[in-house]
Protein backbone atom coordinates (compact mmCIF):
# COMPACT_ATOMS: atom_id res chain seq x y z
CA UNK A 1 0.00 0.00 0.00
CA UNK A 2 2.85 2.13 0.73
CA UNK A 3 4.37 1.76 -2.22
CA UNK A 4 1.61 2.05 -4.40
CA UNK A 5 0.89 5.78 -2.74
CA UNK A 6 4.51 6.16 -3.34
CA UNK A 7 4.59 5.62 -6.89
CA UNK A 8 1.14 7.96 -7.11
CA UNK A 9 2.90 10.51 -5.38
CA UNK A 10 6.10 10.40 -7.65
CA UNK A 11 3.70 10.10 -10.96
CA UNK A 12 1.77 13.15 -9.68
CA UNK A 13 4.95 15.38 -9.00
CA UNK A 14 6.67 14.55 -12.42
CA UNK A 15 3.28 15.25 -14.05
CA UNK A 16 2.93 18.27 -12.41
CA UNK A 17 6.35 19.17 -13.17
CA UNK A 18 6.17 18.43 -16.75
CA UNK A 19 2.50 20.98 -16.21
CA UNK A 20 4.73 23.62 -14.60
CA UNK A 21 7.86 23.58 -17.15
CA UNK A 22 5.39 23.61 -20.12
CA UNK A 23 3.53 26.68 -18.59
CA UNK A 24 7.03 28.55 -18.21
CA UNK A 25 7.99 27.78 -21.36
CA UNK A 26 4.92 29.11 -22.58
CA UNK A 27 5.42 31.98 -20.60
CA UNK A 28 8.59 32.70 -21.45
CA UNK A 29 7.89 32.43 -25.49
CA UNK A 30 5.22 34.91 -25.12
CA UNK A 31 7.05 37.30 -22.97
CA UNK A 32 9.70 36.82 -26.05
CA UNK A 33 6.96 37.35 -28.79
CA UNK A 34 5.85 40.30 -27.14
CA UNK A 35 9.60 41.96 -26.91
CA UNK A 36 9.90 41.00 -30.33
CA UNK A 37 6.51 43.03 -31.60
CA UNK A 38 7.56 46.02 -29.15
CA UNK A 39 11.48 46.03 -30.66
CA UNK A 40 9.76 45.94 -34.56
CA UNK A 41 7.09 48.77 -33.48
CA UNK A 42 9.83 50.66 -31.91
CA UNK A 43 12.64 50.23 -35.04
CA UNK A 44 9.32 51.36 -37.05
CA UNK A 45 8.82 54.42 -34.98
CA UNK A 46 11.93 55.44 -35.07
CA UNK A 47 12.24 55.02 -38.74
CA UNK A 48 9.25 57.40 -39.55
CA UNK A 49 10.33 60.01 -36.93
CA UNK A 50 13.79 60.19 -38.89
CA UNK A 51 11.82 60.46 -42.07
CA UNK A 52 9.78 63.29 -40.93
CA UNK A 53 12.75 64.98 -39.54
CA UNK A 54 14.71 65.02 -42.64
CA UNK A 55 11.99 66.37 -44.81
CA UNK A 56 14.78 68.94 -46.45
CA UNK A 57 15.86 65.61 -48.88
CA UNK A 58 12.84 64.76 -50.74
CA UNK A 59 9.27 67.13 -50.89
CA UNK A 60 7.08 65.48 -48.54
CA UNK A 61 3.33 65.56 -49.97
CA UNK A 62 0.58 65.81 -46.98
CA UNK A 63 -0.51 62.36 -48.03
CA UNK A 64 2.65 61.04 -47.17
CA UNK A 65 3.18 63.00 -44.05
CA UNK A 66 -0.37 61.49 -43.07
CA UNK A 67 0.53 57.99 -43.72
CA UNK A 68 3.67 58.02 -41.61
CA UNK A 69 1.97 59.11 -38.56
CA UNK A 70 -0.86 56.64 -39.35
CA UNK A 71 1.96 54.61 -39.23
CA UNK A 72 3.38 55.84 -36.09
CA UNK A 73 -0.02 55.27 -34.36
CA UNK A 74 -0.23 51.15 -35.43
CA UNK A 75 3.27 50.94 -34.29
CA UNK A 76 2.37 52.45 -30.77
CA UNK A 77 -0.44 50.18 -31.14
CA UNK A 78 1.41 47.09 -30.86
CA UNK A 79 3.86 48.87 -28.35
CA UNK A 80 0.75 48.69 -26.29
CA UNK A 81 0.88 44.76 -25.02
CA UNK A 82 3.82 46.58 -22.70
CA UNK A 83 1.66 47.23 -19.60
CA UNK A 84 4.68 49.39 -17.78
CA UNK A 85 4.63 51.56 -20.61
CA UNK A 86 0.79 51.48 -21.46
CA UNK A 87 -0.24 54.57 -19.81
CA UNK A 88 2.53 56.47 -21.62
CA UNK A 89 1.65 54.75 -25.24
CA UNK A 90 -1.99 56.31 -24.79
CA UNK A 91 -0.58 59.26 -24.15
CA UNK A 92 1.32 59.38 -27.24
CA UNK A 93 -1.35 57.68 -29.06
CA UNK A 94 -3.37 61.02 -28.41
CA UNK A 95 -1.00 63.83 -29.34
CA UNK A 96 -0.11 62.11 -32.66
CA UNK A 97 -4.08 61.63 -33.19
CA UNK A 98 -3.78 65.59 -32.63
CA UNK A 99 -1.30 66.23 -35.02
CA UNK A 100 -2.90 64.28 -38.18
CA UNK A 101 -6.36 66.20 -37.24
CA UNK A 102 -3.54 69.34 -37.78
CA UNK A 103 -2.26 68.01 -40.64
CA UNK A 104 -5.29 67.25 -42.26
CA UNK A 105 -6.46 70.78 -41.77
CA UNK A 106 -3.41 73.40 -41.93
CA UNK A 107 -0.67 71.46 -43.66
CA UNK A 108 1.06 73.57 -47.05
CA UNK A 109 2.54 71.12 -49.42
CA UNK A 110 5.58 72.14 -51.08
CA UNK A 111 6.38 70.34 -53.78
CA UNK A 112 9.18 71.99 -55.50
CA UNK A 113 12.01 69.51 -56.99
CA UNK A 114 15.29 69.76 -55.29
CA UNK A 115 17.90 68.66 -57.27
CA UNK A 116 20.49 66.94 -56.34
CA UNK A 117 24.28 68.59 -55.92
CA UNK A 118 26.58 65.55 -56.13
CA UNK A 119 26.37 61.66 -56.80
CA UNK A 120 26.35 61.76 -52.64
CA UNK A 121 22.77 63.49 -52.58
CA UNK A 122 21.64 61.68 -55.42
CA UNK A 123 21.71 58.63 -53.87
CA UNK A 124 20.55 60.00 -50.09
CA UNK A 125 17.31 60.91 -51.92
CA UNK A 126 16.79 57.70 -53.88
CA UNK A 127 17.13 55.81 -50.85
CA UNK A 128 14.51 58.00 -49.11
CA UNK A 129 12.30 57.62 -52.00
CA UNK A 130 12.37 53.78 -51.67
CA UNK A 131 12.10 53.53 -48.53
CA UNK A 132 8.90 55.86 -48.55
CA UNK A 133 7.42 54.06 -51.19
CA UNK A 134 8.28 50.54 -49.47
CA UNK A 135 6.31 51.94 -46.55
CA UNK A 136 3.23 53.32 -48.30
CA UNK A 137 2.81 49.68 -50.07
CA UNK A 138 2.87 48.26 -46.69
CA UNK A 139 0.53 50.96 -45.11
CA UNK A 140 -2.11 50.45 -48.03
CA UNK A 141 -1.55 46.82 -47.40
CA UNK A 142 -2.61 47.45 -43.86
CA UNK A 143 -5.19 48.85 -44.35
CA UNK A 144 -4.66 52.52 -43.47
CA UNK A 145 -7.54 55.08 -43.19
CA UNK A 146 -6.59 56.96 -46.07
CA UNK A 147 -8.27 57.04 -50.00
CA UNK A 148 -6.55 54.56 -52.13
CA UNK A 149 -6.42 56.69 -54.89
CA UNK A 150 -4.74 59.07 -52.91
CA UNK A 151 -2.28 56.43 -51.99
CA UNK A 152 -1.40 55.56 -55.50
CA UNK A 153 -1.23 58.84 -56.66
CA UNK A 154 1.48 59.70 -54.19
CA UNK A 155 3.13 56.33 -55.35
CA UNK A 156 3.17 57.71 -58.61
CA UNK A 157 4.36 61.37 -57.45
CA UNK A 158 7.56 59.24 -55.77
CA UNK A 159 8.24 57.24 -59.16
CA UNK A 160 8.16 60.77 -61.17
CA UNK A 161 10.34 62.42 -58.11
CA UNK A 162 13.37 59.01 -58.63
CA UNK A 163 12.97 60.01 -62.06
CA UNK A 164 13.61 63.12 -61.70
CA UNK A 165 16.55 62.19 -59.43
CA UNK A 166 18.31 60.37 -61.88
CA UNK A 167 17.82 62.49 -65.14
CA UNK A 168 19.09 65.18 -62.89
CA UNK A 169 21.99 63.83 -61.68
CA UNK A 170 22.76 62.76 -65.32
CA UNK A 171 22.84 65.87 -66.69
CA UNK A 172 25.15 67.10 -64.34
CA UNK A 173 27.29 64.09 -65.78
CA UNK A 174 26.83 64.83 -69.26
CA UNK A 175 27.66 68.72 -68.46
CA UNK A 176 30.95 67.95 -67.31
CA UNK A 177 31.86 65.57 -70.16
CA UNK A 178 30.77 68.25 -72.54
CA UNK A 179 33.22 70.15 -70.70
CA UNK A 180 35.81 67.45 -70.25
CA UNK A 181 35.48 67.17 -74.18
CA UNK A 182 34.69 63.47 -73.34
CA UNK A 183 31.82 63.36 -76.65
CA UNK A 184 31.66 59.60 -76.88
CA UNK A 185 30.45 59.06 -73.48
CA UNK A 186 28.54 62.46 -72.97
CA UNK A 187 26.57 60.90 -75.94
CA UNK A 188 26.41 57.77 -74.69
CA UNK A 189 24.84 59.27 -71.52
CA UNK A 190 22.50 61.17 -73.24
CA UNK A 191 20.94 58.64 -75.16
CA UNK A 192 20.26 56.46 -71.83
CA UNK A 193 18.73 59.87 -70.63
CA UNK A 194 16.58 60.02 -73.62
CA UNK A 195 15.86 56.44 -73.84
CA UNK A 196 14.81 57.03 -69.87
CA UNK A 197 12.77 59.43 -70.16
CA UNK A 198 10.99 58.31 -73.52
CA UNK A 199 10.61 54.71 -71.74
CA UNK A 200 9.17 56.14 -68.46
CA UNK A 201 6.07 58.25 -70.66
CA UNK A 202 5.35 60.47 -68.00
CA UNK A 203 3.90 63.53 -69.43
CA UNK A 204 5.88 66.21 -66.98
CA UNK A 205 7.11 69.99 -67.64
CA UNK A 206 10.18 69.36 -66.02
CA UNK A 207 10.88 66.31 -68.05
CA UNK A 208 10.20 67.35 -71.39
CA UNK A 209 12.27 70.62 -70.78
CA UNK A 210 15.58 68.00 -69.80
CA UNK A 211 14.41 65.95 -72.79
CA UNK A 212 15.21 69.38 -74.79
CA UNK A 213 17.94 70.10 -73.17
CA UNK A 214 19.91 66.65 -73.49
CA UNK A 215 18.31 66.44 -77.42
CA UNK A 216 19.96 70.08 -77.52
CA UNK A 217 23.21 69.43 -76.06
CA UNK A 218 23.26 66.01 -78.94
CA UNK A 219 22.25 67.87 -81.67
CA UNK A 220 25.43 70.16 -80.66
CA UNK A 221 27.70 67.52 -80.13
CA UNK A 222 27.10 66.10 -83.27
CA UNK A 223 27.37 69.30 -85.49
CA UNK A 224 30.43 69.90 -83.73
CA UNK A 225 31.83 66.42 -84.88
CA UNK A 226 30.84 67.14 -88.31
CA UNK A 227 32.56 70.58 -88.43
CA UNK A 228 35.85 68.81 -87.06
CA UNK A 229 35.60 66.18 -89.71
CA UNK A 230 35.53 68.59 -92.79
CA UNK A 231 38.54 70.61 -91.25
CA UNK A 232 41.00 68.37 -91.85
CA UNK A 233 40.05 67.54 -95.67
CA UNK A 234 40.74 71.58 -96.27
CA UNK A 235 43.51 71.50 -94.06
CA UNK A 236 44.63 68.90 -96.51
CA UNK A 237 44.05 70.49 -100.04
CA UNK A 238 45.85 73.99 -98.63
CA UNK A 239 48.80 71.74 -97.37
CA UNK A 240 48.33 70.09 -100.96
CA UNK A 241 48.99 73.67 -102.39
CA UNK A 242 51.36 75.03 -100.48
CA UNK A 243 53.88 71.65 -101.83
CA UNK A 244 52.66 72.46 -105.02
CA UNK A 245 53.64 75.57 -105.07
CA UNK A 246 57.25 74.85 -103.82
CA UNK A 247 57.80 71.79 -105.90
CA UNK A 248 57.00 74.23 -108.55
CA UNK A 249 59.10 76.56 -107.01
CA UNK A 250 62.10 73.97 -107.19
CA UNK A 251 61.49 72.02 -110.38
CA UNK A 252 59.63 74.65 -112.40
CA UNK A 253 60.77 76.81 -115.44
CA UNK A 254 63.30 78.59 -114.13
CA UNK A 255 63.10 82.63 -114.81
CA UNK A 256 65.33 84.14 -117.04
CA UNK A 257 67.08 87.10 -115.57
Amino acid sequence: MFITVAVIFVLLATFLLIIFNMYSDYVNRREQDARLISNKAKNIIGECEELLLNQSQVAFSKTLVLVLHYRIIRALRKRAIDQKSREEIKDRIASEEKIIAEIKTNYQENNTFKTPDNDAMAIAQLRTIRRLRGILKSEMASGIPLNPTLLNKEDRRLYILALKVNISNLIQKVLEMKRMHQVGSCKQMIDKGLSVIKAAGVKDGWLTEKEDLLTNILNGLNAENQVAKKAPAKDDKAGESADKKDLDEIFGDKKKW
